[in-house]
């Protein structure tokens, strides 16, 4: 008896043990797959160690990628000896913290302390923030990486000031501010703003554009001045800080702009629940089922929530909204918006609501539906729920069939002066190829030849070009000389852009897809994205239109088979073949694989550089433009548009013009676009005056990867592209 039990106590303890052992394990488990859609952030610089559980479809590769992380380094700390993984299995991973961290949308103060394994309170104090409103792309700071200044970073002079009072009140000597803001005089007016510091070098390699998110108020004050000060509207300085009338007071902290929870749209993330997101955002379920027509309690992962019912004369704004876009939407003028809601500028913010009148002229669209439509498809893409859908149409249930004429909200694009756009036979242009045998599919049409497999199947999934360089070079220029005879014929929209020469740059290409990325369809299956499949689609329509208004403009690369294409139905998506080659003559006659277009360190990314060395030969050096199209898979980065200039990164010394070109576009690309610097080769010794990289779309973001499929939506972010080109060539210039 006594040495049984002396046999069963130790085990028992074993058998505890091992319990509690597997249940961390779990719990680790977990808590790596609820924050799987946002990189680890850990206060100071200490190396943050966690575990990720490999997904269906994951790649060591997609994984490095998304953590930034070398593949070597990720087999290392995992004792991995090959590059193959399986579902469910363990992954360690390093990071080493930036120290600050870069709001995405959904995100709340709580969530970031809690990864950064902060106090909320500490939070608070290192970015200054009073409550616990946060907005995306907003730039937190996560403590040990730098002790934040007591001097603050600028000064608005307020009437009455004297430079001599603006000094005694920072500690400062009267000579240091004139240095600092490279004053001649000591008379000094009110609104001035005068930097107090000296700007930190850099951070990192890259350059984020910060934006005040609160401002206490002072002696002095009024809405509108400040309004004014900080490109806000009165009206949404009202509508954050609940004010019924102008009246502020000396003292009162007022939040500058919305917040991720102001915002109007959310999509599910994984491992979210309807009772999780009405949490977050302050709301009962029953709300957010009444909206967006919920029976049970069912959600997917990329579903796309309304949190605000539609009002009658409001527009809220959503991520990609653009004024101008707004304006036309409704049949008004984008003056007559901006007087209606004391709009300083044309800049709008996620989640703004835009007053469009006592009456406004509403205008509707119509859509037919198609084989594989549903309501909610349908409602997403023109900006609605599926309660104001069937609202719109009477419709009592969600049944619809092929044929049925919809009433819906116009998209964002229409308008008395770009109905011209509309007016481009599209179809014509994908129409028959001079010597080429026009092949139609859900994803074309394809010109010559069209790839193996209808869809991309998986993220490894390729096909590679049947011909050598030299000959795949060949087929593309004839195609795209084909495709120029085309644009010939059509006439001009305008000559806004006569005498400017613009390089458009697809990024990725050839042997190099860019990501490929898993999205969702409706019925929650799995379908794949291939970025340099998609951007090169939105490329070519802002060649279109851009040769319409007159510029000369060169691509620096070619497809051997597919011109513009349609995505009829959106689940047949395109294929990563890799056939692109460099539009030089030059660089493929040694048809040598090295020459195929491939990224990465290692890569010819150079190549488009001296491509657009040669187009702008002869051309004035202020007509010069290049961009660089791409759709980012950065987790860290803003669920928005995002635009890169160039940016040393040993002297962290700016391009100056391509950062107030990048300025300049963030209110045609739409609410939430933001602008940031950093030392990218393809920018780097450009000769263009003008040279940015637009980042259009954020495959992070599975509405973003979704938006990607959709042949509207890449139109919609193409005309956005040439509406501000268009519109930035006439004051300096005409």
């Amino acid at each position: 008896m006594n040495s049984v039990h002396s046999l069963q106590r130790p085990y028992r303890l074993k058998t505890v043990c091992m319990f509690f052992f597997v249940f961390f394990l779990s719990t680790t488990a977990m808590i790596t797959l609820f924050w799987g859609d946002v990189p680890s952030v850990q206060a100071g610089e200490a190396k943050s160690r966690f575990i990720y559980i490999v997904k269906k479809g994951d790649t060591l590769g997609g994984i490095a990628l998304h953590y930034k992380v070398s593949i070597k380094a990720l087999k290392k700390w995992s004792k991995l000896s090959g590059d193959k993984i399986y579902k469910g299995q363990r992954l360690w991973i390093k990071s080493v913290s930036p120290g600050f961290y870069i709001v995405k949308s959904g995100d709340t103060l709580s969530e970031i302390a809690l990864q950064a394994n902060l106090p909320i309170s500490r939070l608070r104090d290192l970015n200054r923030i009073s409550g616990d409103r946060i907005y995306t792309g907003q730039k937190l700071k996560l403590g040990a990486a730098r002790v934040p200044s007591k001097r603050p970073p600028i000064h608005v002079v307020r009437k009455g000031e004297a430079l001599w009072d603006i000094a005694k009140q920072y500690n400062l000597s009267i000579s240091e501010i004139k240095r600092r803001n490279q004053l001649k005089t000591d008379v000094i007016t009110p609104g001035m703003t005068f930097k107090l510091c000296e700007t930190a070098e850099k951070e990192t390699a890259e350059e984020v554009e910060e934006e005040l998110f609160e401002y206490k108020v002072m002696p002095g004050d009024n809405l509108s001045t400040i309004a004014q000060r900080f490109d806000v509207a009165v009206g949404l300085l009202r509508q954050l800080n609940g004010l019924k009338k102008s009246r502020i007071y000396p003292g009162q902290t007022l939040q500058l702009r919305p917040s991720s929870l102001d915002e109007a749209v959310y999509v599910v993330r994984s491992g979210e629940t309807l009772s999780s997101i009405a949490l977050k955002y302050r709301m009962n379920v029953s709300e957010i089922k009444r909206i967006n027509d919920i029976d049970g309690s069912k959600i997917v992962v990329g579903q796309e929530l309304r949190l605000k019912a539609t009002r009658p004369h409001i527009h809220i704004v959503e991520r990609g909204d653009a004024l101008w876009e707004v304006a036309q939407a409704y049949d008004m003028k984008v003056a007559d918006i901006k007087k209606l809601n004391e709009l300083t500028s044309d800049r709008i913010y996620p989640g703004q609501e835009l007053q469009l009148g006592i009456k406004p002229a509403r205008r509707f669209g119509a859509y037919t539906v198609k084989k594989g439509d549903y309501l909610g498809r349908i409602a997403r893409l023109h900006q609605m729920s599926v309660a104001d859908l069937k609202r719109m149409n009477h419709m009592r249930t969600a049944l619809i069939h092929p044929g049925d004429q919809l009433k819906v909200n116009p998209l964002l694009r229409k308008g008395r002066e770009w109905l011209k756009i509309r007016e481009i036979n599209w179809d014509d242009l994908m129409g028959s190829s001079e010597g080429f045998k026009k092949i139609k599919t859900g994803n074309g049409p394809y010109y010559g030849s069209r790839p193996k497999a209808s869809l991309q199947k998986n993220r490894r999934y390729y096909e590679s070009a049947p011909l050598s360089l030299w000959n795949t070079f060949k087929r593309a220029r004839k195609l795209q000389a084909a495709f120029d005879r085309k644009i010939s014929r059509m006439g001009r929209l305008s000559n806004s852009l006569k005498g400017w020469h613009i390089v458009l740059d697809p990024g990725h290409g050839g042997l190099d897809p860019g990501a490929v990325v898993a999205n969702l369809d409706g019925n929650g299956n799995t379908v794949y994205v291939v970025e340099d499949e998609y951007v090169y689609d939105i490329a070519l329509r802002v060649y279109v239109m851009l040769r319409l208004h007159g510029a000369d403009v060169t691509l620096t690369l070619l497809s051997p088979n597919h011109l513009i294409r349609h995505s009829d139905p959106p689940v047949q998506t395109f294929v990563n073949e890799k056939n692109e080659v460099y539009n030089s003559l030059g660089f493929n006659k040694g048809n040598k694989r090295a020459h195929w277009p491939i990224g990465g360190r290692n890569g010819n990314l150079s190549c488009r550089v001296d491509i657009a060395r040669k187009a702008f030969k002869n051309v004035p050096q202020n007509r010069r433009i290049f961009l660089s199209f791409h759709a980012d898979i950065d987790h860290s980065a803003p669920n928005a548009p995002l635009i890169l200039y160039y940016r040393n990164r040993r002297t962290g010394k700016a391009d100056c013009a391509s950062k107030h070109f990048a300025k300049s576009m963030q209110a045609f690309l739409g609410a939430g676009t933001t602008i940031r610097g950093q030392n990218l080769l393809v920018l780097r010794n450009n000769p263009a005056r003008i040279r940015v990289m637009l980042e259009l779309r954020n495959l992070a973001y599975t509405d973003h990867a979704w938006a990607l499929r959709f042949e509207e939506l890449r139109q919609r972010d193409a005309e956005k592209v040439v509406r501000g080109l268009v519109s930035n060539s006439r004051p300096r210039h005409h």
